[in-house]
């Protein structure tokens, strides 16, 4: 991806994802201002920085509904993944580093582009992720599941190697996974994979494609049995403070 695109892409999630906190973090008094002044900067078109804000506005919690109609781009995509953890402080400094054109906004963008050649198999796990997730639950709860009996039991934040469970005997357990296109790459940590093939027939596999526009389910029932997958490293950009010990009094 060409680096000043790149750059105005971090630049419009910020401004999507912090809404007017983020006019306030970098002085502009209002979107129109902050267009100007960011598309100049890094010799972008003023309406394409707001029109990719517009994109983002899609996935970020705002009180704009952004461009929900149509399908996001990898590119948007791959932004949203990267830089959907960073603190707000992160993400500000990140933000400022691209405006100023630093030495710091150059190493992080070889850093971007070297991450994504090093991992083939990158899919947007987070953004796609967590629609899908959504998406999910609300058919679950309007009785598309109706076959698998029992209340669902949220597992996401407990590292257990899928993503839901059933309530009672059953043992049954979901794991959701989502996809910005009708077909895509899947990809399995370390830790579910060897969950699926343990529990076999009782892990079930859900995946839910064009999840941003028209979604479409897909039940996977042991999916250890069913998919032949190829094992794959990646390595994942973090932000990290560090400052001279001889700083502190």
């Amino acid at each position: 991806m060409e680096t000043k695109r790149r750059k105005g892409l971090i630049a419009s999630y910020y401004l999507s994802k912090y809404d007017k906190e983020a006019l306030v973090e970098l002085n502009y008094n209002s979107y129109k201002a902050a267009f100007r002044d960011i598309g100049a900067k890094l010799n972008i078109p003023a309406n394409t920085i707001k029109n990719r804000r517009d994109d983002y506005d899609s996935i970020n919690e705002n009180h704009r509904r952004g461009w929900h109609q149509r399908e996001l781009s990898k590119s948007i995509l791959e932004i949203a993944e990267q830089f959907e953890k960073f603190s707000k402080e992160a993400l500000t400094e990140i933000v400022k580093d691209i405006l100023s054109n630093s030495n710091e906004s150059a190493t992080l963008i070889n850093l971007l582009e070297s991450e994504k050649k090093n991992n083939s198999t990158y899919n947007n796990r987070g953004v796609t992720g967590k629609q899908a997730e959504k998406i999910f639950i609300q058919y679950f709860e309007n009785g598309f599941f109706e076959e698998y009996l029992g209340d669902l039991i949220d597992t996401r934040e407990e590292g257990c190697g899928y993503d839901f469970k059933l309530s009672g005997e059953s043992e049954i357990v979901f794991e959701v996974k989502g996809l910005s296109p009708a077909n895509g790459g899947i990809t399995f940590t370390d830790k579910e994979w060897s969950v699926a093939k343990k529990l076999k027939n009782k892990y079930i596999l859900i995946i839910i494609s064009e999840v941003f526009l028209n979604p479409k389910i897909r039940v996977v029932v042991n999916p250890y049995e069913k998919v032949k997958p190829s094992k794959t490293f990646s390595k994942v950009i973090t932000v990290n403070w560090s400052f001279q010990s001889n700083q502190v009094e």
